[in-house]
């Protein structure tokens, strides 16, 4: 019984995330087909959740969010903070690589920097916190972007192709994005090469769902980092998996860069 109870608590949960992703809502089929759980079976959940007050069936027959969700949202924004939760796992690895560690999320095709640790050195990377970069233009806007559907990828580089850069060499187009896709996931972090004098490198934080949530970013000088950068790479992807486990609970063989 409690095996049942779990496992229909946890297909709820799915339809839920997948109507909460879905601008207009979704059908039976659409959902059944987006969570793999057979029709028969979403109608089911949709019918105890919309006794819930959680969902509800607009004349489309399409399946939306109610307002009672919004006390759940609510009750996330008073009780979650990702700095909070993070900031150990972030000074530890500071201390461990003895270089810049940043925490970035996304904002829709854009990244934000939100917080920053650095080392004891007189050569320190400039306060990036606060700071906003087109979503392809940095290696965590990279790593973030690299773990989002390829459909969306494809759309952000349309939506990005005209986008300001400081930098013209870290421009992706749909050309080299196949190959920097590949490079990232057999390196398992991502780098991008610029002209300046400072490395980066980044691994993504995947929520529960395989999704991102957030990019954990190693800067540094580039004398400093020289022949360093894979086992840096693996040091920021294992923290990003510190991090996702802290934050939602992600067993260690479901986190990736």
């Amino acid at each position: 019984m409690e095996d049942s109870r779990h496992r229909a608590l946890a297909r709820g949960v799915r339809i839920l995330e997948a109507v909460a992703e879905a601008r207009g809502g979704l059908t039976v089929t659409e959902l059944s087909e987006l969570t793999g759980i057979d029709k028969s079976s979403v109608s089911r959940l949709i019918a105890t959740l919309a006794d819930l007050g959680l969902v509800a069936r607009v004349e489309s027959r399409r399946v939306v969010l109610t307002g009672r969700v919004l006390g759940l949202a609510k009750g996330f924004r008073q009780q979650y903070n990702l700095s909070e939760i993070a900031r150990p796992h972030l000074v530890d690895l500071r201390d461990r690589v003895d270089e810049t560690v940043i925490l970035t999320i996304r904002q829709r095709s854009h990244t934000v920097s939100i917080d920053q640790f650095d080392p004891e050195h007189p050569f320190r990377m400039v306060p990036h916190v606060g700071n906003t970069a087109p979503l392809y233009a940095t290696a965590a806007g990279r790593a973030i972007m690299f773990a989002l559907p390829v459909a969306e990828q494809h759309r952000l580089i349309d939506e990005l192709a005209d986008a300001e850069v400081e930098h013209p060499e870290v421009r992706l187009g749909h050309d080299e994005w196949a190959r920097e896709i590949d490079l990232a996931q057999s390196r398992g972090y991502v780098w991008i090469r610029r002209t300046d004098d400072v490395e980066r490198l980044a691994a993504v934080v995947r929520d529960r769902n395989g999704s991102p949530l957030a990019a954990v970013s190693i800067y540094g000088p580039k004398y400093r980092m020289k022949g360093r950068l894979a086992d840096l790479g693996r040091e920021a992807r294992v923290t990003a998996g510190r991090v996702a486990r802290a934050a939602y609970g992600v067993r260690p063989e479901e986190s990736s860069p």
